[in-house]
């Protein structure tokens, strides 16, 4: 009897400890933890591709960009306004030098030789009068201005043409850096072609003052002549 009832108490802890074990499938809890991982998952692959828009975004605003054949649209092909010689000492009768206009000031030479002009208004082997200074100071100064008139003919050529060559570029970049570099690199060459102009306009001035001198120098040599100097005046046929 004993022996059948710890049978029976056994088989009863066998079996609860069996029923405690059991796996259980609970379907509402399974279906909230896919929806979990489902979204997970989505909001993970959305923060991908916000990194990489914002990777993107920064390689777009920040780094290098070439400009390309921008850089040298205002150059005018190499010629510049700072290469004519300083026209202030030209019309004091200075010496002309024509270094630095290369091609142009070789042009320049050619064409005031081939005028034969005089030396000097006086017949002087030298200019040392103010007449002559002022003759001097002339001729040297045209032949700059014709130096400086050939090279900011060909300059603008070249500028002309390549600012319409830049047209072409406009909207093509690919990125906001490349663009804002583009805009900037073509305010600076509009800044220089300015300040070509700005020379030009310089160069008509003191061609003027040229003009000027050598009428003053008329006038002076005239007021000269008609003046009486006693010391000077002589009777004839005494």
């Amino acid at each position: 009897m004993k022996t059948s009832l710890a049978i029976c108490v056994a088989f009863l802890a066998c079996a609860g400890a069996a029923h405690a074990q059991m796996a259980v499938h609970d379907n509402p809890t399974f279906m909230q933890a896919q929806q979990t991982a489902s979204h997970t998952a989505q909001i993970m692959n959305s923060n991908e591709r916000i990194l990489n828009t914002v990777n993107q975004t920064l390689a777009a605003v920040t780094g290098n960009r070439s400009t390309g054949s921008l850089s040298s649209m205002g150059l005018g092909g190499g010629f510049q306004m700072s290469s004519v010689p300083e026209l202030g000492s030209l019309l004091g009768g200075g010496a002309l030098s024509m270094n630095g206009l290369g091609s142009y000031g070789a042009l320049a030479s050619d064409i005031i030789n081939g005028l034969n002009l005089v030396k000097t208004l006086t017949g002087g082997s030298s200019a040392s009068v103010p007449t002559d200074q002022a003759y001097s100071g002339a001729v040297n100064t045209s032949a700059a201005v014709t130096a400086a008139v050939a090279g900011g003919q060909a300059a603008s050529t070249a500028r002309s043409s390549a600012f319409q060559g830049a047209q072409g570029q406009i909207g093509a970049s690919a990125d906001i850096k490349a663009s804002v570099d583009q805009n900037s690199q073509i305010q600076t060459q509009t800044g220089l072609t300015i300040n070509e102009l700005i020379g030009s306009v310089n160069l008509t001035n003191a061609s003027l003052n040229a003009q000027q001198q050598q009428d003053l120098a008329a006038q002076s040599k005239l007021s000269n002549m008609m003046s009486f100097d006693a010391s000077k005046a002589t009777l004839v046929g005494q």
